[in-house]
C-alpha cells in the first residue's frame, strides 16, 4: 500500500495532455502525506524520471534523489508541445505553460500523498533549471499557492536576453532552435522564422519581438509573493547575471524575500577553475531554502543574502545584494585614447571559443581575446578588491559603415580569457559624425589582485551575435570604464560582510 512512482496525463485547461510524473518522498508510507516539490526540465529535456539523479541542469539544480531523501514527493513533467505532452511550445507564456503548472497544482492537491494548506492548495515548491527556472516566476507570478521557488539560470525578460539593444545573439539562438529541432517539439510558428531571420539579417520583426515579450515572467516577477533563491552563472552567455539582478530588483520593490547565488557555469562553459565547494553548496541551499519556506522551518538558516564564486573558484559572500547602492564601493576608473577599427565579419574579432573542453557546436557562442581590437589596459589596483556588477563603457567615436554595434569585452590577460566568456553589443551610429555613447558591460565576478593584468577590449565583430552584413569602420576618440568594486565597509549600514573562502 506505501505510494509508488507514476506517470500519467493532466489535463490543462484548453484540452491539452501534460505527460506528468509522481514520485513519492523517500519512505512514504500508506496514508502518510508530505510537502510536494515540483521541477520543471530545461528547453528541449523531458521531465525528468532518473530515480537515481543527484544533479541535473549543469549540476546547479537538485535531482529527485536529494529532493526525495529531504522528505519531498516530486513531480516532474513534459512541458507543453515537447516529448509525451501535447499542445505547442510557447516559451514559458503565462497564459500557456504558467496555466499547465496551475492544472498540474489542481492535480496535486488531490492526491493522497500531498500534504495541503486547504482545499486545493497543495504545500509546494518549485525548482528547475533554464526553461524549468522561467516557468517558476511565471507560475509564482500568476498562482500565490507556491510557497517558495528556487530559479536556476533563468530570465527576465527574452527579449533582452537573446536582442539586447537590437543586437541578435545569432549563437544562443541556432543552438536553441537546433535544440528544439533535435527533440521534434511542437513550437509556436513564429519561433523559427525569427531565428533564421536573425541569424541572416542581424534583426527581428516587431510581431516576433512581441512574441518573446509574451512568454517568461518580465512584469509578473513584480507580483511574486513566494521568497526566491535567484542562482545564475557567471559564465552564462544567454541568460546573462543581468537577467537575475533584475528580477532580484523587483522582488526586493516587491517586499518579496529573495537571495542570490553567482556560481560558475550555466548556459556555455565554465573555463575558469570550479571549486569544489559549488555544487554542495548550491543543493544545500537550495534545500535550505524549500526547508525554511516551504516546510515553515523558521529556524533554517539560508545563509547570506548574496554568494558569489570568483574567477579563481574562490567563494565571496555579503549581506547586501548587487542591486543595493551600498553594496559598491568607488569605482576604479580608466580612461583611454582610444584608436581605429575596421569592422569587419568574421575577421580577428571575439570568438569562436577553441579551448577545452568547449564543445564545437558552442565555441561560437563563447567570447575569446580579439586579435583585431581596439586594447585599453586596466591599471591594477594598490590592494586587492573585488569587482562585481556591470563594468560602465563610456566612448566618443566616429566613423562609416553599415554596422548598427561594435562589442566590448574585458580580457585576462594571465588566462588569456574573456571574463565570463562575455562579449558586449554597443550600439553605434557610423554616419560620420562625432557621437557619444554610455553602457553597461555584462555583470562578472573578478577579484583583482596587485598583480591582475585586465584589458579592455573593443572589437568589431563577435560570433556570439555575428552579423555578415555589418561593415565599416569607427575611429574611437576616448574611452572611460568605471569598474564596480566592492565595498569594504558601509559606514551607518549594518549588516554588510564581505568575506572569503579559498577553495
Amino acid at each position: 500500500g506505501a505510494p509508488v512512482a507514476f506517470t500519467t496525463m493532466v489535463t490543462s485547461f484548453d484540452g491539452v495532455q501534460i505527460s506528468t510524473n509522481f514520485f513519492p518522498a523517500s519512505g512514504l508510507a500508506a496514508g502518510e502525506t508530505a510537502s510536494t516539490v515540483l521541477n520543471g526540465p530545461g528547453l528541449g529535456d523531458p521531465g525528468n524520471i532518473d530515480p537515481t539523479s543527484v544533479t541535473t541542469v549543469f549540476n546547479l539544480v537538485p535531482g529527485l534523489v536529494p529532493l526525495r531523501d529531504a522528505g519531498y514527493n516530486v513531480v516532474t513533467w513534459d512541458p507543453r508541445g515537447e516529448f509525451a505532452s501535447g499542445g505547442v511550445l510557447q516559451l514559458d507564456n503565462p497564459f500557456f505553460e504558467g496555466r499547465d503548472v496551475q492544472a498540474i497544482l489542481d492535480w496535486v492537491a488531490t492526491r493522497p500523498e500531498t500534504l495541503l494548506d486547504g482545499p486545493g492548495d497543495p504545500v509546494v515548491g518549485m525548482v528547475g533549471g533554464s526553461y524549468g527556472g522561467g516557468i517558476q516566476l511565471v507560475a509564482a507570478g500568476i498562482d500565490d499557492r507556491i510557497e517558495a521557488i528556487v530559479p536556476v539560470i533563468a530570465w527576465n525578460s527574452l527579449n533582452e536576453a537573446l536582442y539586447p539593444t537590437e543586437a541578435f545573439k545569432t549563437a544562443w539562438a541556432t543552438l536553441l532552435g537546433l535544440d528544439l529541432l533535435e527533440g521534434g517539439a511542437r513550437i509556436n510558428s513564429q519561433i523559427y522564422p525569427a531565428i533564421i531571420l536573425g541569424d541572416l539579417l542581424g534583426f527581428i520583426t516587431e510581431t516576433q519581438q512581441a512574441i518573446l515579450a509574451s512568454s517568461g515572467p518580465t512584469v509578473l516577477v513584480s507580483g511574486i509573493t513566494a521568497p526566491t533563491l535567484l542562482i545564475q552563472g557567471t559564465a552564462d552567455g544567454l541568460f546573462t547575471l543581468a537577467q537575475a539582478v533584475t528580477n532580484a530588483m523587483l522582488l526586493e520593490a516587491a517586499g518579496t524575500p529573495v537571495d542570490m547565488i553567482w556560481a560558475c557555469g550555466g548556459h556555455g562553459v565554465c573555463l575558469d577553475p570550479i571549486s569544489p565547494l559549488q555544487t554542495p553548496l548550491l543543493i544545500d541551499s537550495t534545500l535550505d531554502w524549500l526547508d525554511k519556506y516551504v516546510n515553515g522551518n523558521e529556524l533554517v538558516p539560508t545563509g547570506p543574502r548574496f554568494e558569489w564564486f570568483d574567477q579563481n573558484g574562490d567563494y565571496f559572500f555579503s549581506d547586501l545584494l548587487p542591486s543595493d547602492p551600498a553594496f559598491y564601493g568607488e569605482s576604479l576608473i580608466v580612461a583611454g585614447a582610444g584608436g581605429f577599427l575596421p569592422i569587419l565579419p568574421l575577421l580577428g574579432g571575439s570568438g569562436p571559443q577553441t579551448q577545452s573542453p568547449t564543445p564545437l557546436l558552442v565555441s561560437p557562442a563563447l567570447a575569446s581575446e580579439a586579435a583585431l581590437a581596439i586594447d585599453v589596459e586596466v591599471p591594477s589596483p594598490e590592494a586587492t578588491v573585488q569587482i562585481v556588477g556591470a563594468p560602465e563603457l563610456t566612448i566618443t567615436y566616429s566613423g562609416l559603415g553599415t554596422s548598427r554595434h561594435i562589442y566590448g569585452q574585458l580580457v585576462d590577460e594571465t588566462t588569456g580569457l574573456v571574463l565570463g566568456n562575455l562579449v558586449t553589443p554597443i550600439p553605434v551610429t557610423l554616419d560620420g559624425r562625432t557621437h557619444t555613447v554610455s553602457i553597461d558591460l555584462e555583470q562578472i565576478a573578478y577579484t583583482m589582485a596587485p598583480d591582475s593584468q585586465l584589458k579592455l577590449q573593443l572589437v568589431g565583430s563577435a560570433t556570439p551575435y555575428e552579423n555578415l552584413l555589418q561593415l565599416g569602420f569607427i575611429n574611437v576618440e576616448a574611452v572611460e570604464l568605471a569598474l564596480p568594486t566592492v565595498a569594504a565597509e558601509v559606514g551607518g549600514v549594518a549588516g554588510l560582510t564581505v568575506g572569503m573562502a579559498v577553495a
